[in-house]
């Protein structure tokens, strides 16, 4: 009997009731667990509907300052902010728990082939792509995991040739190991550090997506990761091709040249399509669009690969244009939770010198690397949420002009009424959105109503 099922024999609690936290209560309500209780530290997700309906079909309720009091010695649930090793987790751990996730909830109950992606910046991006080639090359492919909505909901539809193709943060690998079938680590760079105890506990959650067998994908930029090939099977990508002495045969590097990709393997250097298919902008999309390609290397035909390519239009919140003004370019991309995305989008839409909206829920990292971007590539620089006045200080010392709007709503609507025609709005926020929504998605969606608003005013 495998952890998971065995815990259930003992009761089972979820913790945390966001989105993740809901699906895995659903799930385990559908399965007829006959004593589930849900716990959260916010009483006000009392009055959730979906909590609501949960309890209306049995399940028990702990909310505030003790809800992770008195919990089963069975299946313990967590949300991915809840880190595992809280005291009253390891606790019923040396009881006899079993410590899971709604995504190790879904692996223990898939039957599909596993693709996973971890890394600190585009794995939202690689992981939709990844899912939409394997479905031009006419595989039953999903997306999932930290990319959105559960997988959960679809368990009764796989089969052993589905594919699940998953995001995964540095949370849910924290005690999760996957072993999947192929798995990338696009890149590392400093993120979460209000939540990990540092680096070294950072890049080891990344590193679990590994397991013994798995065919690695790494950038050959970072040679840290690079490393990690050795040992296994790996495909490897790169911005620019590999010195003929550095070519290894059973491994696959991928670079532009004279405007294609190019393929090296045993059987030598092969183009597979031109890069004007990709309709993304950015270097960073670039990096994207080869490691998908690494991923799916051996398991797509080329065809496919450029089939999805060429449709591909990016993910919501990342670069996503929307509605607003006359002659005023509005962008949302709410999904840059770190500097680093911040910067990547700041290069993608030059020379463009946009109206920039920063600010939300700090991650403990520094600000620093937005000071010399802003000066040349920003217009305007407008601060918002709770990091408003950490990101002030850091301006300040280099002498980067901005304001300070707190208010989300006010710091939107005051860009839109400064920008004048062929203004670029955009929304980069290079922190979270947990000060004042639920997620980014939340957030982008709100910009998007009040770039629309604007435009309905004119």
């Amino acid at each position: 009997m495998d952890p998971v099922t065995l815990g259930l024999t003992r009761g089972a609690a979820v913790l945390g009731l966001g989105v993740s936290g809901i699906a895995a209560a659903e799930f385990l309500t559908s399965r007829g667990v006959a004593s589930l209780l849900l716990c959260d530290r916010d009483p006000g997700k009392a009055g959730d509907p979906a909590v609501a309906s949960l309890v209306a079909r049995g399940a028990r309720t702990r909310f505030g300052a003790d809800w992770l009091s008195d919990l089963p010695a069975g299946l313990l649930v967590r949300s991915p902010g809840i880190r595992p090793d809280l005291p009253e987790l390891k606790e019923k751990v040396r009881a006899g728990a079993v410590l899971s996730g709604e995504v190790g909830l879904f692996l223990a109950y898939s039957p599909a082939r596993l693709f996973a992606v971890t890394g600190s910046a585009g794995k939202s991006t690689v992981t939709t792509l990844v899912a939409s080639i394997l479905h031009a090359a006419g595989l039953d492919a999903v997306a999932g995991g930290n990319l959105g909505a559960s997988l959960l909901p679809l368990l009764p539809r796989l089969t052993k040739t589905s594919v699940a193709v998953l995001e995964l943060s540095s949370f849910q690998l924290t005690d999760l190991s996957p072993d999947p079938e192929r798995a990338a680590i696009l890149n590392l760079s400093e993120n979460h550090l209000n939540w990990h105890t540092g680096m070294a506990e950072y890049r080891a959650a990344k590193e679990r997506i590994l397991g013994k067998k798995t065919v690695g994908v790494f950038p050959v930029a970072d040679p840290s990761l690079r490393r990690l090939a050795a040992g296994r099977e790996a495909r490897l990508f790169s911005l620019f091709p590999p010195a003929k002495g550095e070519r290894r045969l059973g491994e696959v590097w991928y670079a532009p040249d004279g405007g294609w990709l190019l393929r090296f393997s045993d059987e030598g250097v092969r183009r597979l399509f031109p890069l004007e298919r990709f309709r993304l902008p950015g270097e960073h999309n670039l990096l994207n669009l080869l490691a998908a390609v690494a991923m799916t290397d051996g398991v797509a035909p080329v065809g496919a690969i450029e089939e999805a390519v060429s449709r591909f239009t990016g993910i919501p919140h990342r670069m996503e244009e929307v509605p607003g003004p006359l002659g005023v370019r509005c962008v949302d991309s709410s999904i840059d939770t770190t500097p680093e995305r911040t910067l990547s989008t700041l290069s993608a839409l030059a020379p463009a010198r946009p109206l920039l909206l920063l600010g939300g829920a700090g991650k403990g990292l520094s600000y620093e690397p937005l000071v010399a971007p802003l000066k040349r590539r920003v217009k305007d620089a407008i601060l918002f949420g709770r990091a408003a006045r950490e990101i002030a200080k850091t301006l300040d010392a280099g002498g980067v002009p901005y304001r300070v709007i707190p208010d989300f709503d006010g710091a939107v609507r005051a860009a839109l009424e400064s920008a004048a025609s062929g203004d670029t709005v955009l929304l980069s926020p290079a922190c979270t959105s947990y000060d004042a929504f639920h997620d980014f998605a939340a957030r982008g969606d709100r910009f998007r109503l009040l770039c629309g608003e604007a435009k309905e005013r004119e």
